[in-house]
């Protein structure tokens, strides 16, 4: 129920439609209790109705037709203006985190990484021969800096 009502807040908070869109479907296919809210397709389908249950369809739309010009049109809702302002608020916040992270991650990227200069030569680490399958190997040796801890990975010679 908490992340249904987080999920009406984020859709309030995002102007983006297709955004929007995403979020919703997103959630009722996850969500059990608004699953359950939702119509069955036998259900639907009984709410439709077919013209073939109609004998005089030009009669039933006569009568639709003057209902809707009886009716007042109701005028068009817009949001108001601070809440259209808090949409592109939290966008414009939300764009912010997301370039501020890729740039964070990308100095991340750039630092440098691993420079065999850098590492200290292990003096008490000594490797006179190895063999892979009889045969003399090629091997590489690995410390990373500030341990004791030697990773050794050997390989056949081409």
């Amino acid at each position: 129920m908490d992340f249904c009502k987080t999920v009406d807040r984020l859709y309030a908070a995002i102007p983006l439609r297709p955004l929007r869109d995403w979020i919703i479907r997103a959630h009722v296919e996850e969500c059990p209790r608004c699953q359950a809210r939702l119509l069955s397709r036998e259900e639907a389908k009984s709410l439709l109705v077919g013209s073939a249950q109609f004998e005089d369809t030009d009669a039933l739309w006569r009568r639709i037709s003057a209902e809707a010009g009886r009716v007042p049109a109701l005028p068009e809702m817009r949001p108001s203006r601070g809440s259209r302002v808090w949409r592109w608020a939290a966008a414009a916040a939300m764009a912010a985190v997301v370039a501020v992270t890729g740039f964070w991650l990308l100095r991340e990227i750039e630092k440098p990484g691993f420079d065999a200069q850098a590492i200290a030569s292990a003096d008490r680490f000594q490797i006179d021969y190895v063999n892979v399958g009889g045969a003399p190997a090629q091997t590489f040796v690995y410390q990373p800096r500030g341990t004791d801890t030697v990773f050794v990975w050997a390989s056949r010679n081409p």
